[in-house]
């Protein structure tokens, strides 16, 4: 059972690296000290890994509004990577490492893709990176009720095939200009 829980923890956790990449490591790492992470790493649940995570998650999820979109779907997919190890590493090592990074890697595609026609639609960018880093801690802490990551992936599968068939959508009629 306690495989499960880490794997839904993990994949929960990777979808809220997808919103902002070390935001995440937060929330693990309170969820850890309170015993609420069961294959978590024991790395997870020190002082130490909980300041570091909460100082880098809000610095990086400040700069995300001024990154460019590479190296912002880099940082989600090393994010998750990491998130889905730490969280699940100790119930299956090394797996995580590239379930993680295909699952962060997709969500940030797709919040990159909503985030950029926000901006478009006359919000600032620090207010979206804001609400993404909002965003990011709620997903995160959802996603340390068990099983509650498997119904993320889902949620975060939709809206990306949901963002697809708008784009499609938006440029049909240029296709005809051929």
């Amino acid at each position: 059972m306690d495989i499960l829980v880490a794997l839904g923890q993990g994949a929960g956790l990777a979808v809220a690296c997808g919103l902002a990449a070390l935001l995440p490591l937060g929330i693990l790492a309170v969820a850890a000290l309170l015993g609420w992470a069961p294959g978590s790493l024991a790395l997870v649940d020190g002082t130490p890994f909980l300041i570091g995570a909460w100082v880098a998650g809000v610095i990086e999820a400040g700069l995300r509004a001024v990154l460019p979109i590479p190296v912002r779907l880099a940082l989600s997919a090393v994010g998750g990577a990491v998130a889905f190890e730490l969280a699940a590493g100790g119930e299956v090592p090394f797996a995580g490492l590239l379930v993680g990074s295909v699952i962060a890697a997709g969500t940030a595609w797709t919040s990159t893709r909503m985030a950029d026609r926000a901006v478009q639609g006359g919000g600032t960018p620090w207010g979206v990176a804001a609400i993404l880093g909002a965003a990011a801690v709620v997903v995160a802490a959802l996603a340390i009720v068990p099983f509650a990551g498997f119904a993320l992936v889902l949620v975060a599968a939709v809206g990306a095939l949901r963002v697809r068939r708008d784009e499609r959508e938006r440029y049909a009629g240029l296709r005809v200009l051929k």
